[in-house]
């Protein structure tokens, strides 16, 4: 199993920034995240099973803009990239290589993400 990427500090430091103001706030948008990802996931790839190309783009773009806003660039990466999946490509080896990236970018960027908390 690979180490997962680390997070975008300047991100962080941001983030950071603002709980200083409103205590809990970044464990609380971590808890959002780590909650509502793996259902965004899931309407990725039944939408890619369906050869659901609006869908995915929306879910896959929703993803990565969560990604983004909390530093899991990598994961941001792998979205983006489903996210541009064209038509054609469903169901192919390239499709799949481009969805398990995606699994495995959202699951290092949760245990990141709960590392950076203990609040959860």
């Amino acid at each position: 199993m690979s180490m997962p990427q680390p997070l975008n500090q300047e991100t962080l430091d941001l983030l950071r920034s603002l709980d200083a103001g409103e205590p809990g706030s970044l464990a609380r948008l971590i808890r959002l995240f780590v909650a509502d990802s793996p259902t965004l996931l899931s309407r990725i790839e039944v939408a890619h099973e369906r050869r659901d190309a609006e869908e995915l783009r929306n879910a896959s773009h929703y993803l990565r803009s969560a990604a983004l806003a909390l530093g899991a660039d990598g994961l941001a990466t792998a979205a983006h990239t489903v996210e541009h999946l064209q038509p054609p490509k469903f169901g192919t080896p390239e499709a799949a290589v481009q969805l398990a990236a995606l699994r495995s970018g959202l699951r290092d960027a949760v245990l990141s993400l709960m590392q950076v908390t203990d609040e959860i």
